[in-house]
């Protein structure tokens, strides 16, 4: 197949995963820092990742802005190539498929997690609405499962080591600044949980 996204659709579709983005992170934005530890908590041992507890908004925040930046690149990169680029296809499909994780989670906890509630709203009646317009439109599909996975995992994984810096930086900066208290304070036998520190010890299995 050789075909393409029409001079419609070709802004649509992409920008429509711009849209579902932007109403999953929201929630993520608006609920990840005050629902993860009692999300933790409710999950069966068998499903616990080796994810820091004291996850803050701060973290939340640069991880978000993180990967919207690489949304923003998906969904350009989809306008070009009127829906053939690979960025933007493997990005919709993860994205879309990420909603089931969402959907997996809240049933594991037993509880309301985040993302969960724009995922079967919003996540993944998008990715089914792309899917069916690209092939309506006869383009190939360019993703492929190892390729965007290495990608957008490795982005993930490196958005929240960079929230992890930044909240680290900024949680010590604010406690340098209030006199008679300990910046080292929660942390593993008194120890800094900073870049090099954090992932090792401040992580809960």
């Amino acid at each position: 197949m050789d075909g393409r996204l029409d001079d419609r659709d070709r802004w649509i579709v992409p920008l429509s995963l711009a849209a579902s983005f932007l109403a999953n992170d929201g929630e993520e934005l608006l609920t990840m820092a005050p629902t993860f530890q009692k999300t933790l908590d409710a999950l069966p041992s068998w499903l616990r990742l080796p994810l820091p507890r004291d996850l803050d908004q701060r973290h939340v925040n640069v991880g978000i802005a993180m990967m919207g930046g690489l949304c923003v690149a998906a969904v350009a990169n989809g306008i070009r190539t009127r829906g053939r680029g690979r960025l933007y296809q493997d990005f919709q499909w993860l994205f879309g498929l990420h909603g089931f994780g969402h959907l997996l989670a809240a049933t594991a906890a037993r509880r309301y997690t985040t993302g969960s509630a724009t995922s079967p709203l919003v996540v993944i009646p998008q990715l089914i609405y792309a899917l069916r317009a690209l092939h309506r439109a006869g383009v190939p599909r360019t993703m492929r499962p190892l390729r965007a996975m290495g990608v957008l995992g490795g982005w993930l994984v490196l958005s929240h080591v960079m929230g992890a810096v930044v909240s680290s930086h900024l949680r010590k900066r604010d406690d340098e600044q209030r006199p008679g208290v300990n910046p080292h304070r929660g942390t593993p036998g008194g120890k800094d949980c900073g870049l090099h520190q954090r992932l090792p010890q401040c992580l809960i299995f």
